[in-house]
């Protein structure tokens, strides 16, 4: 009746995963999906968003040649191939101005965004100033985009500098297209927007590859950047890491069942692993609707251990006569105390604030489930009838044991063990505890140079540190922008910063405007201030009424010069009211040598915060590890209250010496080995507990021969230890530290289980 109603749930599971897998995007690459909601302030989650959004949306890339006509046509060519493929909104490849709005939002917004020397100037010293503007009319090769006679007091001739701040770049006359020169070569700019917010990944990677095509047949290099290129190379990488991986293993541990067992029936061992990523996968689309990329990478490893159940049930098989069903009751309550200590373990995870912890705890905790119903219900009817073999792995468990049993001599064994104790404590002394959020992903290097290069040829620094600014009302924010920047001023003369971008090097805030406006008005009472434009003919009254004219236009807002086309370039930098009475924009800092400098020197001015994402979440993880870390603590508790009651004190204790030695042994590898213990580190320790115990009941407590006992451990050991061992080969730093980390534990449980088993007399394990 069990049997049956564990085959129509897994029945339904495969159902319900085939549904998910074919109706919705089940699988997520995007690496914010494995970070914890922000606890940070309202204003810095909006810059952050902000900025997540643009990277996201947003696709970058520059066609460069030696020839600008072949840079400038390749680059027009494949803006018409991302235009018909449909995946963006917006593809901008060329400036068309409208002459006529550009001239109308030009002399509306010019005298918000005079420069602060022309405003010194026409303040301290207007008839200088009025001089000046009367050398620019005559003078033929000065540029400005308004006639003499529809911007008689010269503020139009600014506007060109404010419009883009990042002056690297170049607009094309004939063309339309943005460019600039570097080392001989031409480059080429392109932006493109993703239509909505789902990343067409697949087709995206398609329409890259033709792009390289054209590129390459051109002879032009191109240079991409987007969040939408990186999600979607992780994607390949992880999918493609993940069968790799998935299939290595399998392939390892079947053929390491067969050289063992010598019958193919063996194959059937591999139907509990099969049984418990589907309950897994099934559990984790249940309560989050999708799976990680990441968290799948780490699932295939299960395989190796979701065998370890059918593994102790079989291998004594080799060892003594066996039959099925006798054989799984023997086991079945050391394999019920291992399944809940170690479940109990994963469910601990779950009260960890960081989303990775939760989806991968609730994707083992439920293959450990699947796995051991399978190994319950299914196993022993297919192996009723099964006879093992005479096969060499009985030797070899057989001699490892006799190693292992053997005491050495005390002139051996003092010296090694103190060579044992100062080995750890000095591994514990240089173990590193630390994360870093580069470590989660697989940066592939080309994409990763790419972006670096377009960094530098467009001056953005993408180093993800920048200052947030908030104030009461737009005109405050626009003051508080300017006071920070009077604030840093020093440094970047110290060389401590090359430069910042604020909203106030854009636009003049209300009440100076309106200030302005009132020396214009001084300005038109004293002819003499404009007697320079008066001697090149122009009458008194029209420019007197022009200074008037000015004075009296309304003031243009924070919000209103924004939303102007020829603002695009500072949109990025604006918040808006984000709550009620709360303006707020970003800073963007630019060659920062001494970033803590900077940030408690701009901390200095009130409602400046700094914001460092990279910074943060390392932080965040920091904290989530070591609440992991108490979380096991509790766990190791839990599991010594039961073994206690199940076992009695000192067995219990036994028990549990084994994970906690190995963990200790391992965090002491790793810091001979300089690898860092990071988040994915602990989490491979916590597995490593989970192990442990396994190890330790089934060495004291199944009824097996000792010989049996640590066959079973041994191969188990070996098939867990093959799938964690693939994972150490990741591209990903931090799955890498993960399979490390579960290595090195595995073959400590190993041994120290072993050696825990023959401390005790064979006589109180009864031969079957």
């Amino acid at each position: 009746m069990i049997r049956l109603i564990y085959t129509l749930l897994m029945s339904a599971l495969a159902v319900f995963v085939c549904y998910s897998m074919t109706t919705r995007a089940w699988l997520q690459t995007d690496l914010t999906e494995l970070l914890p909601q922000s606890s940070q302030d309202t204003v810095l989650q909006a810059a952050e968003h902000a900025g997540d959004a643009q990277i996201n949306s947003q696709i970058i890339l520059l066609a460069g040649s030696p020839r600008p006509e072949t840079a400038f046509q390749t680059a027009s060519e494949i803006a018409d191939l991302w235009r018909q493929s449909g995946i963006f909104s917006e593809v901008n490849s060329q400036i068309s101005p409208d002459l006529a709005q550009i001239r109308q939002d030009i002399g509306r917004i010019s005298l918000a965004v005079l420069p602060e020397a022309q405003r010194r100037l026409l303040t301290e010293k207007p008839a200088d100033y009025f001089r000046q503007r009367a050398e620019d009319a005559v003078n033929p090769f000065a540029v400005s985009p308004l006639p003499l006679d529809e911007d008689w007091l010269g503020f139009g001739r600014f506007v060109a500098g404010k419009i883009n701040p990042q002056t690297r770049l170049q607009w094309h006359p004939e063309n339309g297209m943005l460019f600039n020169e570097d080392n001989g070569k031409t480059w080429v700019w392109i932006r493109a927007k993703l239509s909505d917010n789902t990343l067409p990944q697949d087709a995206l990677g398609h329409l890259f590859q033709k792009t390289q095509t054209l590129a390459s047949d051109r002879h032009t290099e191109i240079l991409t950047g987007g969040g939408a290129l990186f999600a979607a190379a992780a994607k390949a990488d992880a999918e493609k890491e993940s069968r790799i991986m998935g299939f290595a293993g399998i392939t390892l541990t079947v053929t390491l069942i067969l050289w063992v067992f010598r019958s193919a029936r063996t194959f059937w061992l591999l139907l509990p692993s099969a049984a418990g990523m589907l309950a897994g996968l099934a559990a984790a689309l249940a309560v989050f609707g999708h799976i990680h990329a990441l968290t799948l990478v780490i699932g295939t490893s299960l395989i190796g251990m979701l065998v370890d159940f059918p593994l102790h049930w079989l291998t004594p098989s080799v060892f003594s006569s066996w039959q099925a069903k006798p054989a799984m009751k023997q086991v079945l309550p050391t394999f019920a105390v291992s399944l809940l200590i170690t479940v109990s373990g994963y469910a601990l995870l779950w009260f960890t604030p960081l989303p990775v912890l939760q989806q991968t705890a609730v994707f083992s905790g439920f293959s450990l489930l699947g796995a051991f119903g399978a190994t319950v219900c299914w196993l022993p009817p297919l192996f009723a009838r099964y006879q093992a073999k005479p096969v060499p792995f009985a030797a070899l468990s057989t001699i490892l044991g006799r190693h292992i049993k053997k005491q050495p001599p005390p002139s051996f064994r003092y010296p090694a063990t103190g060579f044992l104790i100062v080995f750890t404590a000095v591994g514990l002394w240089r173990s590193n505890w630390h994360d870093d959020i580069r470590q989660w992903v697989n940066m592939p290097p080309g994409l990763l140079s790419q972006i670096q290069k377009i960094g530098t040829l467009g001056g953005t620094d993408f180093s993800g540190q920048y200052l947030v600014a908030e104030a009461a009302s737009e005109d405050a924010l626009l003051l508080k922008n300017a006071e920070l920047r009077r604030a840093l001023a020093p440094l970047i003369r110290q060389g401590k910063l090359k430069g910042i971008q604020s909203l106030d090097q854009f636009i003049l805030s209300a009440a100076e405007q309106n200030r302005l406006k009132q020396h214009l008005r001084t300005i038109a009472d004293k002819p003499e201030n404009y007697r320079a434009l008066h001697e090149l003919g122009i009458p008194e009254d029209t420019l007197k009424s022009a200074l008037l004219q000015a004075a009296d236009t309304p003031a243009i807002t924070l919000s209103d010069g924004i939303a102007l086309p020829l603002a695009q370039a500072w949109k990025p930098l604006y918040l808006g009211e984000v709550e009620p009475h709360r303006y707020a924009s970003v800073i963007r800092l630019n060659g920062m040598t001494d970033p803590e400098t900077v940030r408690k020197t701009a901390e200095t001015v009130q409602g400046i915060k700094w914001a460092d994402k990279r910074g943060r979440l390392n932080e965040l993880f920091r904290h989530t590890r070591n609440q992991a870390a108490w979380l096991k603590l509790s766990s190791y508790l839990l599991a010594w209250l039961l073994l206690w009651r199940l076992f009695g004190a000192r067995q219990g204790g036994k028990i549990l010496a084994v994970p906690i030695a190995a963990a200790i042994g391992t965090v002491a590898v790793l810091g001979w080995l300089g690898i860092p213990v990071s988040l994915f580190a602990m989490f491979g320790l916590l597995l490593v507990s989970a192990i442990g115990i396994d190890y330790a009941v089934y060495a004291l407590n199944a009824g097996h021969s000792t010989d049996a006992r640590l066959g079973g451990m041994l191969l188990a050991a070996l098939t867990t230890g093959i799938s964690f061992a693939i994972l150490a080969f990741s591209g990903t730093p931090a799955v890498a530290a993960f399979g490390i980390t579960v290595g090195i534990g595995v073959i400590l449980n190993l041994w120290l289980a072993a050696r825990l088993m023959y401390s005790v007399p064979d006589t109180q394990h009864p031969r079957r």
